[in-house]
């Protein structure tokens, strides 16, 4: 049997038009003052100027956590509307948290001196860093090494706690659906911190790129779909990124036990699960020498990677495109990502 899955996505449109129950293809939009859903009917779209067609849901939920809860008795339109792919938004929601997971392809590990990985390396991104699949990367004035990671997230279907154990089999319970991601990062901040926390450098508003929408996977396709996700990511047209699923080095079920060990996972949380090699400056051992000298000396530090890393390709400068694409290896593409490189005004 053939089977559709649902693609969850934001748009932003007035029209309506009435429709039977779907089977939830989704995508999110902004209707004045007003967040709506709908499905996704058309192609994925990849591109801004891409047109694309949904079918409106009859619901009023006003997150991505009230809209999973509500999804299998949703209503959609009978009629799609077309509105421009610029208008979608990110179909995750700021309410809920961003977790994300560190060098976690091989490739991004050695690239990074961290080749022989013995832990699994989770932090947080700020929320309010999300946004649409099309809206401008802003490069903060005080920001010079500005940076990309393409990766998919998972979107939690259900609260985790300490007590919650999952396992393969139980993996679908958890997790609602999957997402493309830009977890964009400012090195030099990251860098340049003290005690070189990394919160601030990643958590700039609109340094999380999501959507176009989010595949909504029944609990059974869970496990299957998360291990044939391929990502990849250009910027300007040249390949930057590529890296598939079964590439990680620790998996979704590891992750999410880690975390849940440690603090509680609400549904509509967001976990980034890592990027593949290809990061603009890879580490020299120069600059692991610098990280060492100068732990304790922020601005010093921060200048001379800023110097150092600056040696290869440059990074990215307003008016660069990052592009960026999910698709599943069987042959489903899930749409993708174009931002452009702006500075602050």
């Amino acid at each position: 049997m053939t089977r559709r899955y649902p693609l969850l996505g934001v748009f932003s449109d007035s029209c309506t038009a009435p429709r039977q129950k779907s089977p939830a293809t989704p995508i999110h939009n902004q209707d004045g003052t007003q967040a709506r859903w709908g499905e996704l009917t058309g192609v994925p779209p990849s591109s801004p100027e891409d047109i694309v067609e949904i079918a409106p849901f009859a619901s009023q939920a006003e997150t991505t956590r009230a809209f999973i809860a509500e999804s299998s008795s949703l209503t959609a339109a009978e009629s799609a509307i077309h509105i421009p792919a610029h208008q979608l938004l990110s179909p995750v929601t700021s309410d809920g948290n961003i977790f994300l997971q560190g060098l976690n392809y091989q490739a991004h590990a050695a690239e990074a001196q961290h080749a022989k990985r013995h832990s699994n390396l989770f932090f947080a991104k700020a929320s309010s860093s999300l946004t649409g699949p099309f809206t401008e990367i802003v490069r903060p004035e005080e920001v010079q090494l500005l940076d990309y990671e393409v990766e998919f997230g998972i979107v939690l279907r259900r609260d985790l706690g300490a007590s919650d154990q999952i396992d393969e089999g139980s993996l679908g319970d958890a997790v609602a659906g999957v997402v493309l991601c830009n977890d964009v990062s400012a090195r030099d901040t990251m860098f340049g911190t003290s005690f070189l926390q990394w919160f601030r450098g990643k958590s700039y508003r609109t340094f999380c790129p999501v959507g176009p929408a989010l595949w909504l996977l029944d609990p059974a396709e869970v496990s299957d779909a998360l291990g044939n996700l391929e990502i990849k990511l250009w910027v300007n047209g040249e390949l930057r990124q590529s890296g598939t699923s079964d590439q990680l080095i620790f998996g979704p079920v590891d992750t999410l036990n880690y975390i849940a060990s440690t603090m509680d996972l609400r549904s509509g949380d967001l976990l980034l699960t890592g990027t593949p090699g290809g990061v603009t400056a890879p580490a020299t051992p120069r600059m692991v020498e610098i990280l060492k000298e100068n732990l304790l000396a922020d601005t010093l530090r921060r200048d001379e990677l800023r110097v150092e890393m600056s040696k290869g390709r440059p990074f990215l400068q307003p008016g660069d495109v990052v592009t960026a694409t999910l698709a599943d290896k069987r042959g489903r593409q899930l749409g993708g990502l174009s931002n452009k490189v702006a500075d602050a005004k």
